[in-house]
């Protein structure tokens, strides 16, 4: 598949109550935590729907002009992720499109494309050492289930309802979201990766 045939769907609408402090606008790298998931999905992606909520106008004031990010409100987000998410795909065009989490900030562009070679399976998920991890790459037919699930259930609820494709890779990312200070020290200071594998 190539970039214009794949949206990303980004769940950012959290208050990250764990962490203490809002972790969206942490700086990371050159940026910040969001700007640098975003960014690295825009590298493989044609479009990015960020799901806002907790101080979700910053959020949208942050990605006001930019073309191919979209913001969309999610009012219910702390009913959990599948709300989020509903949200999301909702606004989403394409046959296939990826739900990511906007405090993974290093996961590559390389590995969407990974994802997108994956071809025939409702559901394809990157899995570290044996572990299930973000993004997950979705068909048409989950977004479908998913808009029709009630908002209080699980993403996991919508996808045991497909075949789902669980495909190894050696990149520790996919599994690494900041949830509280000591994550964010970790992936700030630690030891960089640069495809992906």
């Amino acid at each position: 598949m190539t970039r214009e045939q794949a949206e990303c769907v980004m769940l950012a609408a959290g208050a990250s109550r764990r962490m203490k402090t809002w972790k969206m606008m942490l700086p990371f790298e050159e940026a910040t935590i969001i700007e640098c998931s975003v960014r690295r999905a825009l590298e493989a992606c044609s479009r990015v729907v960020v799901v806002t909520g907790f101080r979700g106008e910053e959020l949208e004031a942050l990605f006001a002009g930019c073309d191919r990010v979209e913001c969309v409100r999610n009012d219910h987000y702390e009913l959990g992720m599948l709300s989020s998410a509903q949200a999301g795909a909702a606004r989403v065009q394409t046959e296939r499109f990826f739900i990511a989490l906007g405090d993974m900030p290093l996961v590559t562009p390389e590995l969407y494309r990974l994802l997108l070679t994956y071809s025939g399976v409702d559901a394809v998920i990157p899995k570290y050492l044996g572990k299930k991890g973000h993004p997950l790459l979705v068909s048409r037919a989950v977004r479908e289930s998913l808009l029709c699930f009630d908002e209080t259930q699980t993403l996991r609820e919508v996808l045991a309802l497909y075949p789902t494709l669980a495909v190894p890779v050696e990149s520790r990312h996919v599994l690494h979201d900041i949830d509280d200070p000591e994550d964010y020290e970790a992936l700030r200071t630690g030891p960089q990766e640069t495809g992906a594998k």
